[in-house]
């Protein structure tokens, strides 16, 4: 199910483009979720997807990854995999992709690893949280013990700098059920092509297709907004569900005919970009 739900919000993502906004994408998506919700309500997975968005910063020349384009990252984390470990570095991604302008790729991964750390000691003194979702660092070959916090790693890195011995957000090496993007005051995006890295801001962060944090946080007014659209949906859902019940041969979902071909807004998102 939630594979299905960022495919899909990964690809409307972009295929809205500049001339949509972020809350608009935001809603529409989160529709797909209260929706992919209901069909698969008896269902459980091990997989969490973790889909990062922003604006690159620094783009390739003479490709679809310019300066100012949107992008989005995501990792599907298999959440069995999540033991705490003393050292913060877990394998559990088994696949990731990147997204800008209709153009980006896919990968399917054995365990990419995830580094987490937890008041780390500075050089120049005072301490730092940090967090990498890699694209590298199979488990099968191993995490590079070379791997710095400074946004050259090839992946998402998460940084908050301390003039203490302590940092926050985290208290231990333990992997976060969730982040707050506004608590770390670096936040990268560098993937690597053969012409060159591509790198960007971090401002949004969604957890298997639903807003969890952006930068800067959204009003009291867009929450609300927010909060009475999805109610409405839920309970016209729920509406139809009932109705549905007294009708056993009738679908919960669009039926199109056989010979027509779903709406592409429709379309769950493929991974081989």
């Amino acid at each position: 199910m939630y594979k299905s739900i960022r495919k899909f919000c990964f690809k409307f993502n972009h295929l809205s483009g500049n001339h949509a906004s972020m809350n608009i994408r935001c809603l529409i998506c989160l529709s797909g979720v209260l929706f992919a919700m209901l069909r698969s309500a008896s269902g459980q997975s091990s997989y969490e997807t973790w889909t990062f968005d922003g604006i690159i910063t620094k783009g390739l020349p003479g490709s679809p990854y310019q300066v100012n384009v949107p992008y989005s990252v995501y990792f599907d984390v298999d959440t069995s995999r999540l033991a705490t470990t003393a050292t913060g570095l877990y394998f559990p991604t088994g696949g990731y992709g990147f997204d800008a302008n209709s153009s980006g790729f896919g990968a399917s991964s054995v365990g990419s690893g995830v580094l987490i750390a937890n008041d780390q000691p500075t050089s120049g003194g005072g301490s730092f949280d940090g967090i990498i979702f890699s694209m590298f660092g199979e488990q099968s070959t191993g995490f590079p013990s070379g791997t710095l916090f400074d946004g050259s790693a090839f992946g998402i890195t998460l940084v908050n700098s301390s003039e203490g011995p302590t940092a926050t957000p985290f208290s231990d090496t333990s992997f976060p059920s969730t982040l707050d993007l506004n608590q770390f005051s670096q936040r990268y995006m560098t993937v690597y092509f053969q012409s060159g890295a591509v790198m960007g801001s971090v401002d949004s962060l969604y957890l298997n297709g639903i807003l969890i944090s952006q930068v800067p946080e959204p009003s009291v007014l867009g929450l609300f907004t927010l909060g009475g659209l999805l109610f409405g949906m839920w309970v016209k859902i729920d509406k139809q569900m009932e109705a549905a019940s007294y009708q056993p041969c009738l679908s919960l979902y669009p039926i199109y005919p056989a010979s027509k071909e779903i709406p592409p807004r429709l379309r769950g998102r493929r991974r081989g970009l």
